[in-house]
Order: structure tokens, then C-alpha cells, then sequence
């Protein structure tokens, strides 16, 4: 049996050189006559027919610089080859490839160019990093290179370092050039005289001129110190020595500049220091921010002034006010004056009315407010009026010019208006009444909660904040609660006020009125908490509540003289412009059986000035099913009359503070007698609320008044109790039950 012998790398034929792909192992910024000179040179001292050169890419791969006697289709076995020359191992002789060990497995020893002697020499750069080597190679084998040699090699290999370090050089500076002539940063680069000596394509844009005709020009001329808000400091930054100090205290700084167009120019200097031999100077990069600022500027006024009146807005007047409480203990007051009625002109007359209104308003009181107060708008139809330096005892004059010059009459688009205003006062010195130090957000509170106080009172003044009203606030709150938690536990209930035909005599309709069974007080009427009731959340729910109950205990009682007794309920305002209304009257309708016709809803001044589409439309739609509409307390408001018009309204209410004096009062008489006339001419119900005498009820008659609720017929009465005063009219219907019992209805 023959034995195959075992395959040499040597004996196996040449192949053709390998191509790889130049780009990881070529490095064009690295190539150039000098290097294919030094590797040439290498052969030939060496007397070797090849030699090659690598260094560390960009990328810190190892790749071939130059080469002789070998192509580029060997340069990654090259390289290879070269693996092992490194720090630990600087420098390293073969005299025979094919008999090494290590080498023989090597591509460029077994097949072509088939390398037998081997000789490389590790590059190094100053800081003794490898970074590279330097090679040469013969197809025969040497016992020896020669002491010439290898020092021939050896200076070569320092000449390859030199080299290299000149080319790393210069693609530094190719690199700082293109950063220098990049277009988004301008840079000025100064000797150590402070001349320009080297200006990039930027810096040419910004300042309007060629770099040559900067060149030797001072940097002041380019930054003149009268366009610098610190000139001292722009020269110190510019020109100083210890860099270090400057750079703590100011690591960038702004200098102003003349544009190309003549334009003052904002810049944001960095500097830096160079230092070539005994040379120094700075380069200062530049950067634009003109454009910059002034949008910054714009955001500014946007955010911190009001667009419609120019005043400064809420968040300015909280910054100033937080400023001033912080930087002076002089006396400090906050007014802020809300327009009595401001809805109305937006609602009846249009925004832009409106609009003019306020910028009116502004104007005004901006002209009456005493030198160094601040006049600002916190939003809505409410403005702020900052006083410094004049204590609260001053104020009463200042606050009284405000008013009246906002009360002057105005005329907008040919409209006839006349504003009222409150104003609600706090004062620094407040805080000691409370033993709390003040801040910003605790007297715009107060001043909130006296404005509220003034407008309470009627509007049309002023009020000082004092403890009593934080104490009525948080009375209202825990009010607001136990109202939360009597209607979860069933304590409301409704009475009836019977409403009489002035005619007849006969009870035709009755009001329901709401009382609270208090647990501990006893039985509240409305005055104790309606008016908490209707402005908090719970009104919607506690009104629905109230018209499935008002409909269910009047669809159970008798009818008198054949007509069935018909139920009227106030509603509150979030019940007409928040919920859907029309669904909660047909759910109440529908469950109880009571006709629509039965069913009267009053509705008042608060409601019918939100002249809410959607509203409208509900009451019209509801008037349409049978449900009748009444205009409560009709002739105190700011414009009932005009509401008659706009709202399907069947019948009017006189208000019992009308009733009560018109005997003995002339104008409360014409004003009862104008009210039946004008509800007559438009075909509309009327009655009279309050009557406590023969003598009201028999002028009422006169007057051609329809009928009349009060004290003369029977107060507000329980459920029980009304269907047995319901009774007797049911038993006896000629007999009117005058009831005078003195309680509150």
C-alpha cells in the first residue's frame, strides 16, 4: 500500500494574488512619493526585491502605506504578517520562512510571492504608541542581515515615523482648515498684538468684508467699544493674558458688531489661545445671535403682555409683585377691578365691542393711577393695578378717580354703554393681621376674595380684604360640603306656595320651594344655603331631584272647580345651559304621569343674559310639548324687558320687593302698573309675588293683575299640610282660604 507523503504549502502551485477590497486597507491622505521613495530605498539597502510600509488608518485599523516588489492584492497578508511586530516585540529577523514555525503557514510564505527571508522593524510616534512597521522581504533564505543592514533599516524606519507624523500633521490641519472655513461658525484669529491675522469664509459673511482687508487690523475695529454695552469689559475679554481668569469668570461673552448693512449685531464670543513657537495670540469663535434674541424678545412680550390691551399680563403682574415683596419693605397694595355686567356687552353688542371696551377700560385706568403703579390685565374683563409707596389709607382716593373714570360714559360702534366696576384691595400690611408673612399667590387671593365681596355688595365700589372674608369662604366650603352630604342622606324637602286666580279666588298652581331638613338646626329655609346651593356642582343634580318630586306629589292631587292644580319650579342655572334639560323633564314627565301643561318652569335675569343657543333651543322645544315658561323676579334685573323677546316666556312674576311698597310708594306702583301693561299687550300671564294684604291684592285686581302668591293665601307648606289647605277648596270651592300665618314663604 502506498503512502501519500503529507503537502507542503510549498508545493502547492502558485495562486493568483487574493483581491481584497482596497477602502480598509488604504488610506489615500497617506500615500504620496515619499512614502514608495522610503520603501524602495528599504530594498535596496536590505538588497531585498520587496519592502512594504503600514500605519493606523483614520479608524485605527492597521493598513499599507506604500509597497515595492509586492501589489496591492497581498496587502492583507501583508499585514498579517506584520501581526506580531508590535511594542513588546519592536523588531523581529527570519531568516527562513519555510522552516519557521510561525511563518510557515503565512500565504506570503507558501504560496506567491513565496517569502523566505523575513526582516521588520515597529514604528512608533512621540508618545511611544505603535503605529505601524516597516518591512522587507527576499525569496531566498539568509543566515544573517548584516550589522549595516539592520542600522540602514533602523534609520529608515525613523525617517518612516517622521513621516508619518508630518501626514498626521497636516490632516490635522486639513481638518482644522474645513472647520475653520465651515459657514455656520465665523472665527477671528489675533496675534499677540491683538491684529487679525486669519479671518474664515463666516467671518467674511458677518462682517462684510474680505479677509485680506481685515488682515492686520486691530479686533477693536471690528468690536468698537462705543456699540459695547461694557466697553471696559468687551477690551479685558479680548485682549487678556490669563486666559484661565477671564475664561471663570466669563467662559462667553457678548459683543456687538456692525453688520454688512449697517445693523447693530449681537454675537456670542468663545475664546481660545494659541501659542506656535513664540508666537501666541487668540481665535475668538463667533456666532449670531440677532435673530435669535429678538425672538426671544417676541416670546417675551407674548408671554408676559396682554395682545389686546398691551398691559402687562398675570404672569408679569405675579413676577413684579414677587419682586417688589422681596426687594422693598415700602408699603404695597394690590387692587384688582373686575366690570360689573361685562358679559352682557359681548352678549348683546358682539366680542369686538368688547374687545374695545377693554382696550377703553385699559386706557382709562391706566390715565388716573398715581405715578409708579402698575396697571396690568389678569385676564377676562379683570384688570390689576400694582401700587408702590403709598400705604393703604392713600388708596381711597386713587381707587375712587379709577372707578369713576371707568364709570364715564362710552359710546362703541354707535352703542351707548355705561361700564360699572368692583375693585377688591390687599395690602402688604395685611398680613399682620393674620400673623402670616406675605407672598405673591396669598395677596392676589385676597384681593380675589375682596373683589368678590364688592361685587356681592352690589358692584359699583370698592373693598379692603379683611380675615372675615377667608372666614366666609371657608364657611362656604364646609356649607358646600354638608349640602353634599344632606342630599346623599335625603334631607331636602320640598313645600308648596299655593298661587291664587285674583279673579276667583281659587288656587289655580302652586311654587315648589325648597327647604333643608338640618339634622342638627332644624328646618333651613332657602336663605341659609340657596345661594351656596346654586353655585356649586351639586345644583344640577338637586334641581333634577327637584322636578321628579315636584312632578310626582303634583300629579296626585285634586283638581279644584275641575282644573287640575298645575306645579311651577325654579330652575337653577347650570340646569339650563349644562345638562340636557329636555331629557330630564320627560324622564319626570313620563314617570309621574303629570300632563305637560301642569308643569311651569320660572327661570331668572342669571339665565336668561347667557344667551346659550343650545338653551334657547331646549326652553323653546320644551314650550312646544305644553310646558309652560315663566320670568321670575321680573322687573329687578338688568334687562328683563329685552328678555321678554328672546325667550318663549308665558308668564311674568312681579317681584315682592315691587308689592311690598307700592301702596305707599309712587315708584314701585308705576313700576307694578308698567309691568301688567306691558304683559298684557304681549298676551302674557302675571303674578304677583308678596301679597300680604286685602288692600296689595285688591289693588293687583284693579291694576288687571291675573293672580298673586304671599302670606294673604298661605305661606310655603309642607307636603301634607298643602293637600289639607289643598282640601278645603276641594270641599268648599267658593270659600277662599285666606291664611295669614306669619312664616317665612
Amino acid at each position: 500500500m502506498a503512502i501519500t507523503p503529507p503537502v507542503h504549502p510549498s508545493d502547492l502551485p502558485d495562486l493568483l494574488p487574493v483581491q481584497v477590497g482596497a477602502d480598509p486597507l488604504h488610506d489615500p491622505e497617506l500615500t504620496g512619493a515619499e512614502f514608495n521613495d522610503l520603501v524602495a530605498l528599504a530594498a535596496r539597502v536590505a538588497d531585498a526585491p520587496m519592502a512594504w510600509l503600514t500605519s493606523l488608518g483614520p479608524d485605527e485599523r492597521m493598513i499599507v502605506v506604500a509597497r515595492h516588489g509586492v501589489d496591492a492584492g497581498v496587502d492583507a497578508d501583508a499585514i498579517a504578517m506584520c501581526a506580531t511586530i508590535d511594542t513588546q516585540v519592536p523588531r523581529l529577523t527570519v531568516a527562513d520562512g519555510r522552516e519557521d514555525p510561525c511563518f510557515e503557514s503565512e500565504p506570503l510564505v507558501w504560496r506567491h510571492p513565496r517569502v523566505r527571508f523575513f526582516h521588520a522593524q515597529s514604528l512608533f510616534d512621540n508618545s511611544a504608541r505603535h503605529i505601524g512597521v516597516l518591512a522587507v522581504a527576499d525569496t531566498l533564505p539568509r543566515a544573517t542581515c548584516g550589522r549595516d543592514t539592520l542600522r540602514a533599516v533602523e534609520r529608515l524606519a525613523g525617517l518612516a515615523e517622521l513621516l508619518l507624523e508630518r501626514h498626521q500633521l497636516q490632516r490635522r490641519n486639513r481638518i482644522a482648515t474645513q472647520i475653520m472655513q465651515a459657514t455656520f461658525s465665523a472665527m477671528v484669529v489675533t496675534d499677540e498684538n491683538g491684529e487679525v491675522t486669519l479671518v474664515n469664509r463666516a467671518g467674511e459673511t458677518m462682517f462684510g468684508m474680505r479677509a485680506r482687508r481685515m488682515r492686520g487690523m486691530p479686533v477693536d475695529v471690528l468690536f468698537p467699544s462705543y456699540l459695547q454695552p461694557d466697553p471696559v469689559g468687551a477690551s479685558t475679554w479680548m485682549h487678556a493674558e490669563d486666559l484661565d481668569a477671564v475664561l471663570q469668570r466669563e467662559p462667553q461673552y457678548h459683543l456687538c458688531t456692525l453688520g454688512p448693512n449697517g445693523d447693530v449685531r449681537t454675537l456670542e464670543a468663545t475664546r481660545c489661545t494659541w501659542r506656535l513657537g513664540r508666537g501666541h495670540g487668540q481665535a475668538i469663535i463667533l456666532r449670531d445671535l440677532t435673530d435669535d434674541l429678538a425672538q426671544q424678545a417676541t416670546l417675551r412680550q407674548i408671554a408676559l403682555y396682554d395682545t389686546l390691551t398691551g398691559l402687562p399680563n398675570r404672569t408679569a403682574i405675579v413676577e413684579m409683585l414677587a419682586g417688589r415683596l422681596e426687594a422693598t419693605d415700602a408699603p404695597l397694595g394690590l387692587a384688582l377691578l373686575g366690570l360689573d355686567n361685562f358679559k352682557t356687552i359681548n352678549d348683546t353688542l358682539g366680542h369686538a365691542a368688547g374687545d374695545e371696551v377693554l382696550q377703553t377700560t385699559a386706557s382709562r385706568i391706566r390715565a388716573v393711577v398715581p405715578p409708579g403703579s402698575t396697571v396690568g390685565r389678569f385676564g377676562g374683563d379683570e384688570f390689576a393695578v400694582l401700587f408702590t409707596g403709598l400705604g393703604t389709607d392713600q388708596l381711597a382716593d386713587p381707587l375712587a378717580r379709577i372707578l369713576q373714570a371707568v364709570g364715564e360714559p362710552l359710546e362703541v360702534a354707535g352703542n351707548p354703554i355705561h361700564l360699572d366696576a368692583s375693585i377688591g384691595l390687599a395690602a402688604r400690611e395685611d398680613a399682620q393681621s393674620d400673623d402670616k408673612l406675605p407672598c405673591s399667590s396669598e395677596l392676589i387671593a385676597r384681593a380675589d376674595l375682596a373683589l368678590y365681596k364688592a361685587k356681592a355688595r352690589g358692584g359699583r365700589q370698592w373693598c379692603r380684604y379683611d380675615l372675615g372674608m377667608r372666614r366666609e369662604v371657608i364657611d362656604r366650603r364646609m356649607l358646600e360640603i354638608e349640602l353634599r352630604r344632606a342630599h346623599a342622606r335625603g334631607e331636602f324637602e320640598l313645600h308648596y306656595q299655593p298661587q291664587i286666580d285674583l279673579e276667583t279666588g281659587l288656587t289655580f298652581g302652586a311654587e315648589a320651594l325648597l327647604r333643608w331638613r338640618h339634622p342638627e338646626r332644624g328646618l333651613l329655609s332657602p336663605a341659609a344655603f340657596l345661594d351656596t346651593l346654586a353655585t356649586s356642582a351639586l345644583a344640577n343634580d338637586v334641581g333634577t331631584w327637584i322636578i321628579q318630586q315636584a312632578c310626582r306629589d303634583a300629579a296626585s292631587w285634586p283638581t279644584v272647580a275641575g282644573r287640575g292644580i298645575a306645579i311651577s319650579i325654579n330652575l337653577f342655572p347650570g340646569q339650563v345651559h349644562e345638562t340636557d334639560l329636555r331629557r330630564d323633564v320627560d324622564q319626570a314627565l313620563l314617570s309621574s304621569g303629570l300632563p305637560a301643561h301642569r308643569l311651569e318652569l320660572e327661570i331668572t335675569e342669571t339665565i336668561a343674559l347667557n344667551p346659550d343657543d343650545s338653551a334657547s333651543r331646549a326652553l323653546a322645544s320644551l314650550r312646544e310639548r305644553g310646558v309652560k315658561l315663566s320670568f321670575d323676579d321680573f322687573g329687578t334685573g338688568f334687562a328683563s324687558l329685552s328678555m321678554l323677546q328672546r325667550f318663549p316666556i308665558d308668564r311674568v312674576k312681579i317681584d315682592r320687593s315691587f308689592v311690598r311698597d307700592m301702596l305707599d310708594n309712587s315708584g314701585d306702583a308705576a313700576i307694578v302698573r308698567s309691568i301688567v301693561l306691558i304683559s298684557q299687550n304681549m298676551s302674557l300671564q302675571v303674578t304677583a309675588e308678596g301679597v300680604e294684604n286685602h288692600a296689595q291684592a285688591d289693588v293687583l285686581r284693579g291694576l288687571g293683575c291675573d293672580s298673586a302668591q304671599g302670606f294673604l293665601y298661605a305661606p310655603a307648606l309642607s307636603t301634607d299640610a298643602f293637600e289639607k289647605w289643598l282640601a278645603t277648596q276641594v270641599t268648599d270651592p267658593a270659600r277662599a282660604p285666606w291664611v295669614a300665618t306669619p312664616t317665612d314663604g
